[in-house]
C-alpha cells in the first residue's frame, strides 16, 4: 500500500521529498556557473559600468566612472604615497579574468595608495582591478609620449603567476580519479 503524499498548502500539488535527477542536475550546474562567474573585486550588486580602457581614448567613458579593468603588468613605480602599476589591458571574462588567448588592448596606468611589493607585481604577472576613472594622462613608453587611462584602484586582484591555475577550463569527472 502506497504512503500518500502530503499537499502544500494552497496547493494540489503533492510535495516531494527530494528534486528529480534532470532539475537536481540543472540546480547542480546553476551552482557551478554561477560559482565560476563571480568577479575577485566586485560584490554582487554593485554599480559598475562596462566601459575599458578603450573607451576613455575614445571619449565614451571619463573621470568618475566605476570600472573593472584587467591585464598585463608591464611596469611598477613606487613613489612616495602611492604605487603605480603600468598595464597592457586584455578582454575579462565572466569572472573578471583576463582573457590572455586574446589580443592585449591599450594601455593603462594604475594607482594604489601606499607600497605595493615589486617583487610580488612584477611585470608579465596578470591583475584585475575595481577603481575610478580618473582619466588620461600622457605616459612615455619608450620613445613614445602615449596618452593613457588612469583608474585609481579601490581594489586589486593579483592573479596567481601560474596561468593555468586560473584560466577557466572546463572539466568534468565521474566517480572518483576519472576524468573526461
Amino acid at each position: 500500500m502506497k504512503k500518500p503524499r502530503a499537499k502544500a498548502l494552497g496547493s494540489s500539488v503533492p510535495m516531494t521529498d527530494s528534486l528529480t535527477p534532470p532539475a537536481a542536475l540543472l540546480a547542480c550546474v546553476l551552482l557551478l556557473v554561477v560559482g565560476c562567474a563571480s568577479s575577485p573585486v566586485a560584490l554582487e550588486g554593485e554599480q559598475i559600468e562596462g566601459f575599458g580602457p578603450a573607451h576613455v581614448l575614445d571619449g565614451q567613458s571619463g573621470p568618475g566612472d566605476r570600472v573593472v579593468w584587467g591585464g598585463r603588468i608591464v611596469g611598477l613605480r613606487n613613489l612616495p604615497d602611492e604605487t603605480e602599476i603600468h598595464l597592457v589591458s586584455y578582454p575579462l571574462d565572466r569572472g573578471d579574468r583576463p582573457r590572455v588567448d586574446r589580443e592585449p588592448g591599450v594601455r593603462f596606468v594604475l594607482r594604489q595608495s601606499g607600497f605595493l611589493e615589486p617583487v610580488q607585481y612584477a611585470p608579465g604577472r596578470y591583475l584585475t582591478v575595481l577603481g575610478t576613472v580618473a582619466g588620461l594622462e600622457p605616459v612615455a613608453v619608450d620613445e613614445h609620449l602615449l596618452d593613457q587611462p588612469v583608474i585609481a584602484a579601490e581594489r586589486i586582484h593579483l592573479w596567481p603567476a601560474d596561468i593555468r591555475s586560473w584560466q577557466a577550463r572546463t572539466r568534468f569527472s565521474i566517480g572518483v580519479g576519472i576524468s573526461l
